[in-house]
């Protein structure tokens, strides 16, 4: 009965430790949080349709744009790195899981030693070979509570891996629009210098027949000139956007040329409606939420590691093995060792070291969940504010374009008129102003709509999940 009564005693002392085990700081769980912050509807009202935001790069309804969103997703050697240090944070993870179980390990020795006395005089050979067993339970949860803020930081990596895809895919449409905007604005200033070109040669046959003056052709001279001094930084600005897509490709600018430079295309027309979706879903589906989420995960796992400190550690260790051993002149004898201790150890003195570590994970806790917070803050901001900005561009381009057909018409006219006699050539100088002026206001207008469009899709936390779609649609 006593070897019973030793162990029922031993089990209700394990279980005794096992109860007083410390857990994480307790905190709200992402979707409470979220529900705290967030309000019921948009401030800003915007048309809505049912708009798949997982791959919002489509409804912009150009096929360059959405194939080379999809090969910057999946050859971007940012991503790739990204990709290697969330391996590295599941791999510590890894490590942590493994120090709660025991480590075996085996042994060997050989020794071969020279003895003078006592007799009997000779050597000394010995071989051995065994087991070695060590395990430190983890009464307190102190190992635990490591494996879940390193699981925690394994959220976080591939939070910050979905964020910057999101911003690739964000920056990549963002480069090509601007990249469509400069083959526009090359069109625009192409078309108005043949229209000033035609200006010239107009004042100039007209100086032949004594119609015009030398002033009227050095204006003309003058505004085509200037038009012409704009377009090579125009060019230039068509090689810059060339560039940064190279790099977001990774691949060199030569690469790209082919794909993006073989027709040129208009600037891609966003939808006139957004996502229908509320403002918790959108924290919620953002990666910069769910990153500093998982920071407030991992440091609540880290305040209970640093409490856990204030108790006794075990450590057991266990050896087991056959040594042989050949005296000279004397038969091998074998022998089977076995050892096996228990050792503890418990902070006594240590000088507040203990305490100030328990602060200062507490402190980083609490910075934590100030810095979700503010991540939530500035994210229904953005959301706002691009919402806003996509209604307004949608107004303004309509504006403009009625405004450009305006110009377009006073153009001809003042041509005609001019050609005629009865107007002078400032007038022809103003509408050729007007309508270059027109034309490149409507032209930045719907940049700023489309990339107000982009701005958006990238607030509401949509389309980083791209490389399963792209993995998906290659398997079709």
């Amino acid at each position: 009965m006593k070897p019973i009564v030793m162990k029922v005693l031993a089990s209700a002392a394990l279980l005794t430790l096992a109860a007083c085990a410390v857990q994480p700081e307790t905190h709200a769980d992402l979707q409470h949080t979220v529900q705290t912050v967030a309000p019921t509807a948009w401030n800003v009202d915007a048309p809505q349709d049912s708009i798949n935001a997982n791959t919002w790069w489509a409804q912009f309804g150009d096929p360059v744009l959405h194939q080379l969103v999809e090969s910057v997703l999946t050859g971007n050697l940012d991503v790739q790195a990204a990709v290697e240090r969330v391996k590295q944070a599941q791999d510590l993870a890894k490590q942590n899981r493994a120090a709660l179980l025991p480590e075996l390990n085996a042994s060997a020795t050989a020794s071969d030693s020279r003895q003078n006395t006592p007799p009997p005089l000779g050597y000394v050979r010995q071989a051995g070979v065994g087991v070695t067993a060590s395990w430190t339970p983890d009464v307190f949860g102190g190992e635990r509570l490591a494996v879940l803020a390193a699981e925690a930081q394994v959220s976080g990596r591939q939070a910050a891996l979905n964020q910057l895809r999101l911003a690739l895919a964000a920056n990549t449409a963002a480069a090509y629009i601007d990249l469509r905007w400069a083959q526009s604005q090359l069109q625009i200033l192409s078309d108005n210098e043949q229209i000033r070109a035609r200006a010239l040669k107009l004042t100039q046959e007209r100086l032949h027949y004594g119609l015009s003056t030398q002033l009227d052709v050095a204006r003309a001279q003058n505004q085509l000139e200037d038009l012409q001094a704009q377009i090579p930084r125009i060019q230039s600005a068509v090689q810059h956007q060339l560039s940064l897509i190279a790099v977001y490709s990774g691949r060199t600018p030569e690469s790209v040329d082919g794909l993006l430079l073989a027709n040129a295309r208009d600037l891609p027309v966003p939808a006139q409606s957004v996502p229908q979706t509320l403002p918790s879903e959108a924290l919620l589906q953002r990666p910069d939420v769910r990153n500093a989420y998982a920071t407030v995960e991992q440091r609540a796992a880290e305040v209970g590691v640093s409490k856990a400190q204030r108790y006794p550690q075990f450590r057991l260790n266990l050896a087991d093995g056959l040594l042989a051993s050949s005296y000279l002149g004397l038969p091998t004898l074998t022998d089977n060792l076995f050892s096996a201790a228990l050792n503890a150890t418990s902070p006594i003195f240590n000088a507040g070291r203990i305490t100030a570590n328990i602060d200062a994970s507490e402190s980083r806790m609490r910075e934590s969940q100030l810095g979700l917070q503010q991540t939530m803050l500035q994210a229904l901001k953005e959301i706002e504010d691009n919402r806003s900005d996509l209604v307004s561009g949608a107004v303004q381009v309509q504006r403009l374009g009625g405004a450009l057909d305006a110009s377009n018409h006073a153009l001809r006219l003042s041509s005609e008129l001019y050609k005629g006699g009865a107007t002078d050539f400032l007038d022809v100088l103003a509408a050729q102003e007007a309508y270059l002026r027109d034309a490149e206001s409507l032209n930045q207008a719907k940049r700023e709509h489309a990339l107000a469009a982009v701005a958006l899709y990238r607030s509401l936390g949509g389309g980083w999940d791209v490389p399963e779609t792209v993995q998906a649609a290659s398997a079709n």
